[in-house]
């Protein structure tokens, strides 16, 4: 079984450094639970109106959203996005 790398954007990061540090390691830690069986699940949507070639998911992690990339040829899944769901743009 292939575990792949999660690596944060440097908005996303910053994004992710702002938040309550509650917030932050229960986004980390679905992160990376997401990525050690990245497979489809129910709390994981494609985001409508992103290129067929470059499609862009999004995880449901309570009140607070993340928006990701998998790059499935280096094992990896790059977050791009951080913020909760009221104030999120996909």
């Amino acid at each position: 079984m292939m575990v792949y790398e999660v690596i944060f954007t440097h908005s996303a990061e910053k994004a992710l450094a702002a938040l309550p540090q509650a917030a932050r390691i229960r986004i980390e830690c679905a992160l990376e639970k997401y990525a050690a069986d990245p497979f489809p699940r129910r709390d994981i949507r494609k985001v409508k109106g992103c290129p067929a070639d470059r499609p862009r998911y999004r995880i449901r992690i309570g009140e607070f959203r993340a928006m990701f990339r998998i790059i499935h040829d280096r094992l990896i899944v790059c977050v791009v996005a951080v913020g909760k769901k009221e104030n999120f743009e996909y």
